[in-house]
């Protein structure tokens, strides 16, 4: 006998407020150009193009929200996500992808191996319908909140029940900055150069380019001396930009381990959450190797566990410090019941040549 499908669907829109909203904007922004244009005539060209333009959007918002409404639908084995602006594309993710359920009370984030995908609860009415729906296809059951007061009003939910769950050692921050840090001068010039020129491209690009094929008749109105004036402040700012951008690249790179990163295996993947919140996840599916080393800090045995996954085709090692024994051996179990096989062969990569 053959099994039929089952697929409910949902509305999934803003509210109607603030569609109401973008409207009365967008024609305020249309109407505002057009009066620019009047009294501007080296630029109306340009003025009575974006008055055109805010204008469209002002009919494309109530458009699309009445002939193409957005409707969120979840299948027998995944989840139909309508993303993108104006017009609606879907986002399909399969349950078995799914490694975690986050409820914060006005909204709903799943975290899937390839990213994080937030579902607010203001642009639909059956959000709890949709939540436990899920729930029951993943198989994943809500802890309790662990916090009590204000937050569970915000923060009702969280992920499902952790098999083992640790906070990285402070030692495996230092260590990885030490090793970044001691890397040969020439080579983290050469890096840090690189990074300066890509930004100073982007700024640029972003500074003269963009403002340039706004403002290209202004320009040419300006005197010799004007122009180059204009064109050495636009250098200035964009050199200035790239430095800072350049800055922080560099203490990113020579902090390539935050401290007090919680690392946790559940049942369908491995999270780590930074202290910032931001939060990454790997499926065991992704796996495709495991080793674990151990290094020496300030004469002190740090054990180092790599992981080598695929993400879209491309082979990816990750870096995880271990506490002690116990987790060691119970995240090894974890990974030998999931079929991921041992790979004696990797090498960190900060060591890498």
């Amino acid at each position: 006998m053959a099994v039929m499908s089952t697929t409910n669907r949902y509305r999934y829109e803003s509210p109607i407020r603030l569609t109401v909203f973008l409207a009365v904007f967008y024609i305020g922004l249309s109407a505002w150009m057009a009066y620019l244009a009047k009294g501007h005539a080296e630029l109306r060209a340009v003025f009575i193009g974006l008055s055109v333009i805010f204008g469209a959007f002002a009919l494309v918002v109530p458009i699309r929200r009445l002939a193409f409404p957005y409707t969120l639908e979840l299948t027998d084995d995944a989840i139909l996500l309508p993303r993108g602006l104006p017009w609606p594309g879907t986002t399909t993710i399969p349950y078995a992808d799914i490694i975690g359920i986050q409820d914060y009370g006005n909204s709903l984030w799943i975290s899937t191996s390839d990213g994080g995908f937030g579902f607010p609860t203001t642009q639909f009415d059956g959000y709890r319908a949709v939540r436990d729906g899920i729930s029951v296809k993943t198989a994943i059951e809500f802890e309790p909140p662990h916090v009590r007061g204000i937050l569970p009003k915000f923060y009702s939910d969280t992920f499902p029940g952790r098999l083992v769950q640790w906070v990285e050692p402070e030692d495996w921050s230092r260590l990885r900055r030490r090793a970044e840090v001691s890397k040969p001068v020439l080579y983290q010039l050469r890096t840090e150069l690189w990074c300066f020129v890509r930004c100073f491209a982007f700024c640029r690009a972003f500074i003269i380019v963009c403002p340039g094929l706004l403002l290209l008749s202004w320009i040419f109105t300006l005197a010799p001396f004007q122009f180059f004036d204009f064109s050495v402040r636009c250098l200035a700012g964009a050199s200035f930009l790239a430095s800072i951008f350049t800055l922080l690249h560099w203490l990113d790179r020579i902090n390539p381990v935050r401290p007090e990163t919680i690392i946790s295996f559940r049942d369908r993947g491995i999270t780590s959450r930074l202290p910032s919140g931001q939060e990454f996840s790997w499926n065991y599916r992704q796996l495709c190797g495991w080793a674990v080393i151990e290094r020496q800090f300030r004469g002190r045995p740090l054990q180092i566990l790599l992981l080598r996954r695929l993400e879209k085709g491309q082979a990816c090692d990750e870096a995880i410090a271990l506490p002690d024994a116990t987790i060691r051996d119970q995240v090894l179990q974890i990974l030998k019941d999931r079929q991921v096989p041992q790979a004696p062969d990797l090498k960190p990569s900060w060591e890498a040549k």
